[in-house]
């Protein structure tokens, strides 16, 4: 048996014999190993670039080099070009950046082609071109590997980020590409025999490159007996995937687009059991197989290129018309074990129908239009009365002109694509225009469409994919000689591809076509090529938006799936009822959707929303079966079933549950005769009639309002059953009707998936149940609850990267007082993103993915430091970056034009801060959603992070502004307003008092409108010795009316008043006043002036009560003055210290001590200063300081620092003493060959113990009785 025929009957086993199978994965394809395929390309390879300085051409770009290729401009725009001489495999790619310097490539693209002019970017799963990491130096070697190979002649590499300066050296490895191809006219197939070694398998891994022209075909099917089969085709030039393991349900899987672009693609699928992917260039679709089989089963043939007829699975009635290269099955070429078959003759399992081995090229050479400038003008057959143009075409833009001819004989006719419908205008001589509107449907769907225009005398024929429609109408024409094909003399030209354009039946080849006499404008019509973009493909509108695009970028219609944004990634529903009251007026009840992960995958879903007036929220989910329903008839134990459908899915309910603080759900079983639980029972042998299902499908054993595990009801629990010996009312089949109910309140095992009842006999007997289930309501949300206080400007949370990648968005809400703070900052080498407060009225958000800077700033009408909540979403998408304030209030900047850049964060994402500590935020911090994800700042708070509280706690919380003082939250500080105070000072505690003399007198004048009150709030401080004396006066010289407080000269304090009822004095009698001690009075009235309230120092308040009339009016009106000390009718007045004066809020100690003094009050006597009465002011304990403690350490990195220190003070200290022993080696060999010599000495003898210098000269020694000294040279 050939190798073949094992290779196949074992396809997806993975158990070929002599053969390494490899399971392909999502992210890694091993095509070949290190020693096959791992040989340097670029020895012969020749080297050119957009530009490069004189010394650093692209021939020093190879690697190892003593130099490197630089352009001369640092922009995005330029390309280094490899030419490998013949089309190779290329697994790996090494970059290096300039020797010895800080000039390398940071990030890259890598582009690929087969003729070295029209050019595929090497994409990612998202197809979105990839950005390869480059280095982080000038001298070190990055490697990058292709998780699928390129196989091309020529590879470029178009540098996007740099340091410093772009400078590059690269090595290409891989090896030589030997490709094995057949070639499928689309009659053709091949047909191979699985009946004799059928296949059943649970992994495979097929792959093969193609390319075709055609936008429909068969390229694989295979199928079995037991309704197993595969089916993979081109469908309207997207690659699909049909696929069931047996089960009777239909996989189908899609991927790519525009693949009928006459290229060659790269296709991978991998299966490993259920799970499957799906990839063509890279672009990734992961897949699970629908069913309950792992295995597929196939035992009668496979056919590659085509199918005798339409099977099972096929969606595409059309054969495969192009070719098939290299097609792996597991690691087995299936082309080249077929020819190897054929050449030994065991070829009796193939069928080979009107195939090749080879892969001839269509005479097939599309045009791209690529601006609206660009056209081609061709030439037909002058004066003639009939005329013909042919074309196909393929676009996405929603308008252009097409053709545009002018008639010898005056006149035109356009056709024109206006809202991607092809609408002609015609014009005769001078006869009115005409357009004709013929096809219904848009033809701007980027697939090609087939143009015929065909006039003769009298009639039109307009034929758009074989579909023919004539006009008659009276035509006459002569044709003139030029044909504008896709614009010309319109501005408003077509953008997209064109192919084979016959003019007048004549077709010339395009690159036939001469520059600037037919064709315009340079390198806007590129031939040979249809470089044409599918922006949809794969879908970049989230959450299943639908996409839209033209020839310049994609567009996403969120209308309909509830979310907002350029790729509907921002959810337009609330995240919960907490959330939807926050920013909205509620009413008690309210129905709408809530999206509990904001951005996520969770879909909206519909909850009532209860609003109590104590401040509770309440969430309500409905489910279809809140009616009552009677149960009757079905006596064995679970025999009558209920399940419970929600109005959301087991997902968006369990986010709920675990958001919420509590939940519960209503449960109750009213019962005739007809047992419940069967109570009581032991715990081995519990055997309910009746049991609700949890959330997790497990039969619970305890009913509503009672404990799980107590199989028991709620009145068991209580000891309150009807029967006292059972645990449930029903269960003592009385046959009475009873209930047992209750909450259900445990969150882990709602919702009540299903109820289960029996024990209700027939329906002739007298059993019976009904049964209510109530809706899953819950109450309050974690969300908001996950609040941190920073209580210090440089205090912040440091959470882990934040990976932002291409599409990212950070919801988060913020309280705070502060002006201008950096509320989150991250970093990367070269990118950052930042959101600021700016001015207390403006949001800011920042950011870089390399490219420049980018920002978007949201100004309010209001401010933003106002100490209330403000909710703040900021989004980054491959179009824009937007950022939304209070939810409302939103602004974008668009992406630059380019590739879209990833955000590559490295830095831990700062939260109250930038990354260097700075620029502080104080306030609240709740509800930060990191891409719908909730983040746990409580969390981090408990940990005793430095100036980080939980909850929302101020400086304030604690009123440390006394005296009626308004305290200003600063949340690292406070200050206190003491405008309605009449203190002053930090916290509103220090007196502001006058000593008066018998003299003294200030008086206040009531400005404008006299002042008339029926509820005074009056407040006076005072000290004295002399037992007498007016301390306060208020008077009306209008009505009469007046109000004294005073000392009698009995000492005791004495209010005497007249509001116009009848005058009244009030005695304060338990005190004597005049003894020099501080009192502190305050009068005031209620009740409609009738109860007058005397508060004195720390007694008990006074009330006295007065009987008015009802024709008596209690106000009192128009006072006009305010007197202190006396007014001007006395002779002596109050002598003592006198402050805290107060008449509601008026204060004229205050007022007549500040800097400008009104001219309303004045002191009349002697000129007064302001004292503090001997009341020394309230402080409070100073507010501890915090230092932000060092950073944290890594032992391990210290350690090896440590060790490294000491290796080298160790080898220090050697070398120290290897050179002192050097040293004194040297000392000693001196020593031993020092040189003697001798010198006479002068000195004197005998002059030691002289007392002055003439002494010493007299009992000297002297003269030629010398000594010989000696000396000692070295």
């Amino acid at each position: 048996m050939s190798k073949i025929v094992v290779a196949v009957a074992l396809l997806c086993s993975g158990l070929l014999s002599n053969l390494t199978i490899r399971n392909v994965l999502a992210d890694s394809y091993n095509y070949f190993s290190d020693y096959e395929c791992n040989m340097p390309l670029m020895k012969n390879a020749v080297l050119t670039a957009t530009s490069s300085l004189n010394d650093r051409g692209p021939e020093k770009a190879r690697l190892n080099g003593n130099s490197a290729w630089t352009p001369v401009e640092n922009t995005y725009n330029h390309f280094l070009t490899l030419d490998l001489g013949d089309k190779r495999t290329t697994r790996k790619i090494a970059t290096m950046g300039r020797p010895y310097t800080n000039e390398f490539v940071t990030e890259y693209i890598v582009q690929y082609s087969d003729d070295g002019e029209y050019w595929r970017s090497y994409v990612n799963p998202s197809n979105e071109p990839q950005m390869f990491k480059g280095n982080s130096d000038g001298n070190s070697i990055h490697y990058s590997v292709f998780d699928v190979p390129i196989i091309a002649q020529w590879v470029r590499i178009n540098p996007t980020r740099w340091h410093d300066r772009i400078s590059m050296r690269v090595e290409l490895y891989g090896c030589d590409y030997v490709s094995d191809n057949l070639y499928f006219n689309g009659t053709g197939l091949v047909r191979f025999d699985l009946q004799r070694e059928p296949i059943a398998s649970t992994k495979e891994s097929i792959r093969f490159r193609f390319k075709t022209a055609t936008a429909n075909g068969i390229m694989m099917y295979s199928r079995g007996t037991q309704g197993d089969y595969f089916a993979l085709q081109l469908k309207d030039n997207k690659m699909v995937l049909n696929l069931d393991l047996g089960g009777g349900v239909m996989t189908s899987l899609s991927v790519g687009s525009l693949l009928d672009d006459n290229v060659w693609h790269d296709v991978v699928i991998s299966r490993n059991r259920r799970d499957i992917v799906f990839s063509v260039d890279r672009v990734l679709v992961h897949g699970r197989i629908k069913g309950d089989f792992n295995r597929i089963n196939l035992n009668r043939e496979l056919f590659l290129g085509g199918v005798p007829n339409i099977q099972e699975g096929i969606a595409v009635p059309q054969n495969f018309s192009g070719c098939l290269e290299n097609i792996y099955f597991n690691a087995t070429n299936f082309i080249r074990e077929m020819k190897e078959a054929f050449e030994i003759g065991e070829n009796y399992r193939y069928q080979k129908v009107n195939t090749v081995y080879a892969c001839p090229s269509p005479p097939i050479y599309p045009v791209t239009f690529t601006t609206r400038n660009s056209f081609v003008r061709l030439k037909g057959y002058e004066a003639q009365k009939t005329l013909n143009v042919s074309f196909y075409f393929r676009t996405y833009e929603e308008r252009g002109m097409m053709l545009h001819h002018e008639f010898a004989s005056g006149g035109f006719v356009k056709v024109y694509l206006e809202y991607g419908k092809v609408k002609i205008d015609l014009k005769l001589g001078d006869k009115p225009r005409i357009i004709l509107d013929n096809y219904d449907e848009k033809f701007n769907d980027g697939k090609w469409h087939s143009f015929v225009l065909t006039m003769a005398r009298n009639k039109l024929v307009l034929n758009i994919d074989l579909r023919p429609m004539t006009t008659t109408k009276t035509i006459q024409f002569s044709t003139g000689r030029t044909y504008h094909i896709a614009g010309g003399i319109d501005k408003h030209g077509f953008v997209g591809c064109m192919r084979l354009i016959l003019v007048d039946g004549n077709y010339k080849l395009p690159k036939d076509w001469v520059q600037g006499e037919e064709v315009c404008c340079g390198d806007e019509v590129v031939v040979d090529a249809c470089q044409m973009i599918d922006r949809c493909n794969p879908n970049p509108c989230q959450h299943n938006g639908v996409c839209h695009q033209n020839s310049m970028e994609f567009f996403c219609d969120c209308q309909h799936n509830g979310y907002a944004g350029a790729v509907c990634h921002t959810s337009s529903n609330p995240l919960s009822c907490q959330a939807f009251k926050n920013v909205q007026h509620v009413q008690q009840r309210v129905d709408i959707n809530i999206d509990v992960d904001g951005s996520g995958p969770l879909k909206p879903f519909p909850v009532t929303c209860e609003f109590y007036t104590d401040g509770r929220v309440v969430t309500t989910l409905s489910h279809s079966q809140e009616h009552t329903t009677t149960v009757d008839g079905f006596q064995e134990p679970g025999s009558f079933e209920q399940n419970i459908l929600y109005d959301a899915d087991m997902q968006q309910i369990e986010a709920l549950l675990n958001r919420s603080h509590s939940c519960w759900q209503r449960l109750s079983y009213s019962c005739r005769s007809s047992r419940l639980f069967n109570s009581p029972s032991e715990s081995g042998n519990f055997r309910p009639f009746s049991w609700w299902v949890s959330r997790h499908n497990q039969p619970m054993d305890y009913w509503a309002g009672a404990l799980p595990g107590s199989r028991k009801c709620e009145c068991g629990i209580l000891a309150k059953c009807h029967d006292p010996t059972k645990w449930c009312n029903c269960d003592s089949n009385s046959l009475e009707w009873t209930e047992d109910g209750g909450d259900i309140r445990e969150k882990e095992y709602l919702p009540v998936r299903a109820l289960k009842f029996g024990d209700t006999g027939t329906p002739l007997d007298e059993k019976q149940g009904r049964y209510t289930l109530g809706p899953l309501r819950c109450e309050g949300d974690d969300l908001f609850s996950n609040v941190v206080t920073f209580r210090i400007a440089d205090a912040t949370i440091n959470l882990p990267p934040f990976d932002m990648g291409h599409s990212g968005d950070i919801y988060l809400e913020f309280k705070t007082t502060i002006e201008s703070a950096v509320l989150f900052h991250a970093t990367g080498p070269t990118d950052y993103i930042k959101l600021s407060i700016i001015g207390g009225n403006k949001l800011q958000f920042q950011y870089q993915a390399g490219s420049g800077p980018l920002g978007v700033n949201v100004g309010t009408s209001y401010h933003l430091n106002d100490n209330k909540w403000h909710t703040v979403s900021v989004e980054r998408n491959r179009k824009e970056a937007r950022l939304v304030v209070d939810g409302s209030i939103k602004a974008e900047v668009r992406e630059p034009p380019g590739p879209v850049r990833a955000l590559h964060l490295t830095s831990d994402l700062v939260v109250g801060a930038n990354t260097e500590y700075r620029d502080g935020y104080v306030g609240c911090i709740r509800a930060l959603l990191l891409n719908g994800k909730m983040v746990d700042l409580k969390e981090y708070a408990k940990r005793g992070l430095y100036g980080v509280t939980a909850d929302c706690v101020g400086r304030c919380e604690s009123s440390p502004c006394l005296n009626n003082g308004t305290c200003i939250e600063r949340y690292d500080g406070y200050n206190c307003d003491c405008r309605w105070s009449a203190f002053k000072g930090r916290i509103c505690a220090d007196e502001i008092g006058v000593n008066l003399r018998s003299s003294s007198i200030i008086r206040y004048e009531f400005e404008g409108s006299f002042r008339s009150t029926i509820a005074e709030n009056i407040r006076v401080g005072f000290t004295t010795t002399i037992p007498k004396g007016f301390l306060l006066g208020f008077s009306s010289n209008l009505t009469g009316e007046y109000l004294t407080i005073q000392i009698s000269n009995s000492g005791h304090l004495r209010c005497i008043f007249d509001f116009g009822f009848e005058r009244q004095e009030i005695i304060f009698p338990k005190k004597h006043f005049g003894l020099g001690q501080y009192h502190d009075v305050r009068f005031s009235r209620k009740n409609s002036g009738s109860t007058v309230v005397l508060e004195v120092d720390n007694y008990e308040p006074q009330e006295y009560h007065f009987d008015i009339k009802a024709s008596a009016d209690a106000q009192f009106n128009n006072i006009q003055y305010m007197y202190i000390g006396k007014n001007e009718s006395m002779t002596d007045g109050f002598v003592g210290c006198v402050s805290r004066v107060q008449f509601d809020d008026i204060y004229p100690l205050k007022l007549m001590f500040q800097q400008n003094p009104p001219s309303n009050v004045k002191s009349l006597g002697t000129q007064l200063t302001e004292d503090f009465c001997g009341v020394e002011p309230v402080t409070h304990p100073p507010i501890d300081i915090e230092t932000r403690p060092p950073p944290l350490v890594d032992e391990e990195k210290l350690r090896k620092a440590y060790n490294e220190v000491d290796a080298v003070l160790l080898g220090c200290l050697l070398v120290i003493l290897f050179l002192l022993l050097c040293l004194m080696g040297f000392l000693i060999g001196r020593y031993l060959h020092r040189h003697k010599g001798n010198y006479l000495t002068h000195e004197d003898n005998g002059a030691d113990g002289a007392d002055d210098p003439d002494e010493a000269v007299m009992h000297s020694t002297t003269g030629h009785q010398v000594t010989k000294r000696k000396e000692w040279f070295i």
